[in-house]
């Protein structure tokens, strides 16, 4: 993951709202939109802005369902994302400050 592609998903994650989205889709295989908006109490454009940002950094995947969409969260960026911060933890720990 490079670093520009970090910084995107870092973005994506910088907010409590689409935290909370993370939480709720990692319990479920998939939830409906209904769902979703149920769970939060935003605005359900609000919480259509924030699925949408969590889409785009390709945290979460949709599909229409009729006449709503469902919602899944994508693990594998998820697991992308965190080996790349442990590499750089890694690496501070190896060559960081008081280091040999």
């Amino acid at each position: 993951m490079t670093y520009d592609e970090m910084a995107c998903f870092a973005r994506a994650l910088a907010h409590p709202a689409r935290m909370r989205i993370i939480g709720l889709l990692s319990y479920e295989k998939e939830c409906l939109g209904p769902q979703v908006f149920g769970e939060l109490e935003l605005a359900q454009s609000t919480v259509s802005e924030h699925l949408r940002v969590l889409k785009e950094a390709g945290v979460i995947d949709s599909r229409p369902v009729g006449a709503t969409t469902a919602y899944r969260l994508l693990p594998c960026v998820l697991e992308r994302y965190a080996v790349a911060v442990a590499d750089i933890v890694e690496s501070a720990d190896t060559h960081g400050p008081g280091r040999a």
